[in-house]
């Protein structure tokens, strides 16, 4: 009873925040307006993949006090963790979120946007809404073997630059270990990268939910697939006015919705409570989830469940024809041979701390390894927290500033 009653609670919960969202968005909560309402320049580029999708990503080619007015000299390409978008790099605003930080020291910051998130529901023959099953069928192997190769070579082409500097949090890791293992040339590409909640190795996860379902990923697809739902929170299923009003008072500024709110942030996804700004929360919940397929989804849970960093498991037949095996593959550590910094929080429900030390162990040009000195630190902490600047930003610094 308790399972079902948290199963239905979280997904109840993920669609009123989706639906805020859309409620919201009258308010411009867009990267653009709001970097530009901070007085900072934003550019957007398309991007289209070799398989299609067009990405939208966003450029903060300066901080808001340069004199010259041309792009920083060094570009940086920040990656945003599942179900979330290039927003979840400014909550906090001008003095901790990373999009300013970043381009008031020096860097020209660009904002990733994957596949299937609400900037990048596009594709170039695919109807997200009409093409469902042929659009949304994908995993974060896709985002990592086409999307982020694409967007590299698009900042490096637009900047002129031989390599560029890459953060990446959660997904974000995930899916650049995916393109420096399966297109190893792209190494070459990269001064650094570095990882927050790097999400590969997921054997000892935390969380309660995730570690229950795990083992029925390939019953999960198969009723997805029957239902013929791909898509995470699908549109359809946010029409009815009991969610509506759910959206509209789930985040109230009044305590107890508050609360609700804030604990149920970190029940999903991982916080620390004193960690979190009151006056953040309706921003968080407006700009998120940000969308992507349930294949993403399933395919963690399959890293779960086998405790290896592999690619996903389509079944024998489907299997034979992607990688010529009735088994997935696993991805070849050895290959990713470009610096990389990890960062991990104690507390963090999703990314264990022993998850990230055999990690450690296997990539094989890991320069760094930080545990973030604040005890109780969970996943969402490297970006919703107050004390980012004190705990992350400080440490990301240190890291660049011998790439540069």
């Amino acid at each position: 009873m308790t399972v079902f009653f948290n199963i239905k609670f979280v997904f109840i919960l993920l669609c009123a925040f989706y639906y805020f969202k859309q409620i919201n968005a009258q308010e411009n909560l867009h990267f653009i307006d709001i970097v530009k309402s901070h007085g900072y320049p934003t550019e957007v580029y398309e991007v289209e993949t070799e398989d299609g999708y067009l990405l939208d990503i966003f450029r903060v080619p300066f901080g808001r006090n340069s004199t010259t007015k041309v792009p920083n000299r060094y570009p940086l390409l920040l990656a945003h963790g599942l179900m979330g978008s290039a927003e979840n790099f400014i909550i906090g605003g001008p003095t901790k979120a990373l999009t300013y930080v970043l381009a008031d020291h020096g860097y020209d910051v660009w904002a990733f946007n994957a596949r299937g998130t609400w900037h990048s529901r596009k594709h170039r023959t695919l109807d997200p809404d009409i093409d469902m099953r042929e659009f949304w069928r994908f995993t974060w192997h896709e985002i990592g073997y086409y999307d982020i190769p694409a967007t590299i070579d698009f900042i490096l082409n637009v900047t002129n630059a031989a390599k560029l500097h890459y953060i990446g949090h959660s997904q974000g890791t995930t899916v650049f270990f995916v393109a420096m293992s399966e297109r190893p040339e792209y190494n070459s590409k990269i001064n650094v990268m570095i990882g927050m909640g790097p999400s590969a190795l997921l054997s000892h996860i935390k969380q309660p939910f995730l570690k229950f379902m795990a083992p029925m990923f390939k019953y999960l697809q198969n009723l997805a697939e029957s239902l013929k739902v791909y898509e995470m929170i699908p549109k359809n299923l946010l029409s009815n006015d009991a969610v509506r009003l759910l959206a509209n008072s789930f985040c109230d500024e009044k305590p107890p919705a508050r609360a609700l709110c804030s604990n149920a942030l970190a029940a999903m996804a991982g916080f620390t409570e004193e960690q979190l700004d009151p006056d953040t929360i309706n921003f968080i919940v407006s700009i998120g989830p940000g969308g992507a397929s349930v294949y993403q989804g399933l395919h963690y849970a399959q890293l779960v469940q086998t405790g290896k960093f592999m690619n996903y498991d389509w079944g024998p037949k489907e299997n034979k024809k992607r990688y010529n095996s009735s088994t997935p593959p696993e991805y070849n550590f050895s290959n990713i041979i470009c610096p990389i910094s990890l960062m991990y929080g104690k507390e963090d429900i999703l990314i264990a701390e022993e998850d990230v030390i055999e990690l450690a162990t296997r990539l094989p040009n890991v320069i760094d390894v930080y545990k973030v000195p604040y005890e109780h630190w969970s996943h969402m902490d490297f970006v919703w927290a107050k004390d980012v600047g004190k705990y992350i930003n400080k440490h990301i610094f240190r890291v660049l500033r011998k790439f540069n």
